[in-house]
């Protein structure tokens, strides 16, 4: 059993490992917690860290944007963003990044009515987030400990001179 903690933590360490910006990284995090606290499935999360990371295409036309190409890590802030700014649709290029766009959106709050691609806000009732304790599938935690480990200090004298891990100095 996990914390929702324990869950963005490691997220956050895994995107960081798969390349993504910090500040994306923090918020694929949340989702992330949001959808475990849900109980829904992680697995957009998951596929998400697994994405090269690209460039994102997006369109800014009337009250749309239109989203040509790029990760959906960096989609689902770009989409959340759009609607906080006022425009009121957003189309995918890539279906398979509804889940975790819709992820991103209603973490922050924003209901949402989905048609094929298009997404708009909706006046429907957003899923609140449990605290209490989840479990995340082997196989998922395996691949975010994976990606995390990319961004450990290699284990060499050097780098416990210089206080990588315990060090030479450990005084608890």
């Amino acid at each position: 059993m996990l914390s929702l903690n324990e869950v963005a933590g490691m997220v956050q360490s895994a995107a960081r490992g798969a390349g993504l910006p910090t500040g994306q990284a923090e918020e694929l995090g949340r989702v992330a917690a949001y959808l475990a606290g849900t109980g829904a499935s992680i697995a957009p999360v998951t596929a998400a860290l697994q994405e090269p990371v690209c460039t994102v295409d997006v369109q800014w036309a009337g009250d749309r944007i239109t989203v040509r190409q790029g990760p959906a890590a960096l989609i689902g802030p770009i989409v959340r963003d759009a609607f906080a700014m006022g425009y009121t649709t957003a189309v995918l290029a890539d279906l398979a990044h509804a889940p975790l766009v819709g992820a991103f959106l209603a973490e922050s709050g924003v209901a949402q009515k989905w048609n094929g691609p298009e997404v708009s806000c909706s006046d429907t009732t957003v899923l609140k987030a449990g605290c209490k304790p989840v479990i995340i599938a082997q196989e998922d935690w395996n691949i975010w400990s994976g990606l995390a480990a990319r961004t450990y200090v290699p284990e060499t004298a050097s780098s416990r001179l210089s206080g990588a891990g315990a060090g030479l100095t450990d005084n608890d």
